[in-house]
């Protein structure tokens, strides 16, 4: 897509919206806080060697231990680091310098100028803007990670990144107070990334195809950054367990409810249009591009790992999309592929005009054009929606004039005729164009600063061509004839495959493409069956009278849509839950391994919400019964250090002696402390041998006051006299 410069994957920090704060309120305040993190997680598909090797102050090797975030991403990405990943905080100037460098690798020469202009014809980037400069602005601002696929490296800024509206969003502050917890989420997600690229190169390698269309890598940065996201979130009920033990069961059932997982849909879908994401002095459209993985990749893997586990993620990176589209609207990535047209246009069109620089925006860029241009980003989504393949090219003539020709194909007539008039109105609007010839199907207009347009539509392509003199659009026709529009050969092959009687038989329905297969009875109101090469999924009465997906090691299922009873195992992840009526309101069962350190297991039970009893136990031999809510009926604890018992909060507990301590026992009544017993110190044998000079010093002493061998030792621990 146009405007990812910064062709690494990284995490991006931009002020977290305020709505969300309503969510941090309901559940706890970590939502909206992590949100606050990663509102624009920028998506860059790794290309460029930036960054020096050689150790200086700028780059340095990180000092935190990295062993448990690279333990939780394994467990929770089910797949184990083939290799080490080193990790470096590294200053902004390097961070200027790995974004400025790339940048020059990927448009080198006057590449880069011929881009810009590109992009500023179409009315992407304002006149005058340094992509360049830009880029490195927006990383400087919003970049809490980066993680470089050439390199295989990971870089954490160590300069401050929440300084540029602290005073606009207060939501900022909140980062600064949990500088290692942001760390720490941030590691996780590039540490995703890192074994992502060791498993599926985050390099697209099929080089004719980004010539095709670059969209394709746009859709690849899109499912990496929504990947990461999502184990990101995932991670934070892990990083809670650090700070208060047993949470983690109750976290990742937040997390993972229906209620909550509908909110972060809706609301970080949505995330790239808040004005949170924009940065001062980088163009809007740049900000909005960078934070549209984050929205739409979140989305796009939240949903497959939802009915489909880790295994339709791996088939899904076996098979990775080849359009935005396809991540805006998942339905067409798999289970009823929407390829993109391919649009060639001429490399050697007539009248000597030689080609600057190619693009193709795809559904996201047109939404983020659109948007952008009419200052209504809602309003873009809807007037991309329909969008089937696009080639935009800027062209040079021998006189240095210049040529915009901007061929496009949409999925109906309707949709093509949407975006014609609306190139037209968006012309009128911001180059006060006059349209001179309008027919049905061909328009023309003329701009006060000399430009020209011509746009002609045939069904359901489109094709614009705007010079910068009227002499440039002479020979339109043979230009025409020299673009084309190539359907995917997939689309044959389906639709030989898929009979309409059979597709849209009302009764039943059966429709195949590729390895998914799909029948219904009564639409889908009667039962669905979904057949895939990764697992099955049964549903009758929409769900109602049953719901059930399946694969090697996920199995999912729900009776009367979770209301009743849901089950969900995932042996990849080591997590078993089921529930019984709303939340486990009458039953709940949960099981997961702590995913920083998997060889430990967390488990709960519990009745009626907890409010009957509930039991926890873990790995390490630590279990907590409790009768009532907060154990107030009967409470009994046991650890390897501790135990208790309590009836009606009366009771005891006993702490197990340790090497330097005795027992310690306390009672209760109604809750009350009344009595604690005082532990004998246990002396230790080599105390006085790990000081001798001291003991040879002071042991005359306390001998010439009458004290026996070692009662000195005893006075000065408390347990003599004088």
């Amino acid at each position: 897509m146009f405007l990812q410069m910064n062709k690494k994957v990284s995490s991006a920090k931009a002020p977290g919206a305020e709505s969300l704060q309503q969510v941090g309120a309901a559940i706890p305040s970590w939502p909206a806080w992590l949100l606050t993190l990663a509102v624009a997680t920028a998506s860059f598909s790794a290309q460029a060697i930036t960054a020096t090797n050689a150790p200086s102050a700028d780059k340095v090797p990180s000092t935190r231990d990295l062993a448990p975030f690279r333990a939780t991403v394994e467990t929770l990405r089910g797949k184990k680091f083939l290799r080490p990943v080193p990790a470096f905080t590294i200053s902004e100037r390097e961070l200027r310098s790995v974004i400025e460098s790339e940048v020059e690798k990927d448009y080198p020469g006057g590449e880069l100028a011929d881009y810009e202009a590109l992009m500023i014809w179409l009315d992407v980037l304002p006149p005058g803007t340094d992509l360049k400069e830009a880029s490195a602005a927006f990383a400087v601002d919003q970049v809490a990670g980066l993680y470089d696929s050439d390199t295989k490296e990971m870089y954490i800024p160590s300069f401050s990144t929440v300084k540029t509206n602290v005073s606009k969003y207060p939501a900022k502050k909140e980062v600064e107070k949990f500088s290692s917890f942001t760390e720490g989420i941030v590691l996780d997600h590039e540490f995703t990334h890192a074994l992502e690229d060791q498993y599926w190169p985050l390099d697209d390698t099929n080089q004719a195809a980004l010539h095709e269309s670059t969209d394709r890598s746009t859709a690849r940065s899109f499912l990496a950054e929504g990947a990461a996201t999502r184990i990101m979130i995932e991670a934070v009920p892990a990083q809670l367990e650090e700070e208060v033990p047993g949470l983690y069961p109750a976290a990742w059932n937040v997390i993972h409810s229906g209620l909550v997982e509908l909110v972060f849909n809706l609301t970080l879908k949505h995330v790239w249009k808040s004005p949170d994401v924009q940065v001062p002095g980088v163009p809007e459209a740049l900000a909005c591009s960078e934070a549209m993985p984050y929205a739409y990749g979140y989305s796009f893997c939240s949903g497959l790992m939802r009915n489909w586990g880790l295994d339709g993620l791996d088939y899904i990176c076996d098979h990775q999309p080849v359009s935005t589209e396809q991540i805006i609207h998942p339905q067409k990535a798999w289970e009823w592929r929407d390829l993109p047209v391919q649009i060639t246009l001429p490399e050697k069109p007539p009248g000597g005009w030689k080609e600057l620089t190619g693009e193709s925006l795809g559904e996201a860029g047109v939404s983020v054009l659109f948007g952008c241009a009419f200052k209504n980003l809602n309003r873009g989504e809807r007037l991309a929606y329909g969008w089937d393949g696009d080639r935009a090219g800027l062209y040079q003539a021998p006189d240095g004039g210049r040529l915009l020709v901007w061929a496009s194909s949409w999925d109906s007539d309707a949709a093509a005729s949407r975006f014609a008039s609306t190139w037209v109105k968006e012309r009128q609007k911001l180059h006060k164009a006059k349209v001179t010839r309008k027919e049905r199907n061909h328009i023309e207009w003329a701009q006060p600063d000399g430009r020209v347009g011509v746009l002609s539509q045939n069904d359901k392509q489109v094709v614009i061509f705007e010079a910068d003199k009227p002499e440039g659009l002479t020979a339109l026709a043979t230009w025409t004839q020299a673009i084309t529009f190539t359907q995917p050969p997939e689309d044959a092959v389906r639709a030989a495959a898929n009979h309409a009687l059979w597709r849209f038989n009302p009764l039943f329905s059966w429709q195949k493409d590729a390895d998914y297969t799909v029948s219904q009875t009564l639409w889908g109101i009667l039962s669905r069956h979904d057949r895939n090469s990764v697992g099955a999924a049964d549903r009758v009465a929409l769900g109602l009278l049953g719901d059930w997906h399946r694969t090697p090691s996920f199995n999912k299922w729900q009776l009367g849509w979770s209301l009743i009873a849901k089950h969900q195992s995932d042996t990849r992840r080591g997590v078993y839950k089921t529930a019984l009526l709303p939340w486990g309101v009458l039953f709940g069962q949960f099981s997961a391994k702590l995913p920083q350190d998997p060889a430990r297991r967390l488990s709960r039970i519990s009745l009626l919400w907890g409010l009957v009893g509930s039991r926890s136990k873990d790995s390490l031999d630590r279990t907590t019964l409790n009768l009532l809510p907060a154990g107030i009926l009967f409470k009994s604890q046991t650890s390897p250090s501790r135990t208790a018992t309590y009836v009606l909060g009366t009771g005891a507990s006993r702490s197990h002696p340790t090497s330097t301590r005795g027992a310690t026992t306390r009672y209760r009544l109604f809750g009350i402390r009344v009595w604690t017993s005082r532990p004998a110190e246990i002396r230790s044998p080599v105390t006085l041998h790990a000081v001798p000079w001291i003991s040879s010093q002071i042991e005359p002493c306390w001998k010439a006051r009458g004290l026996q061998d070692g009662s000195w030792f005893d006075a000065l621990c408390g347990g003599g006299q004088g």
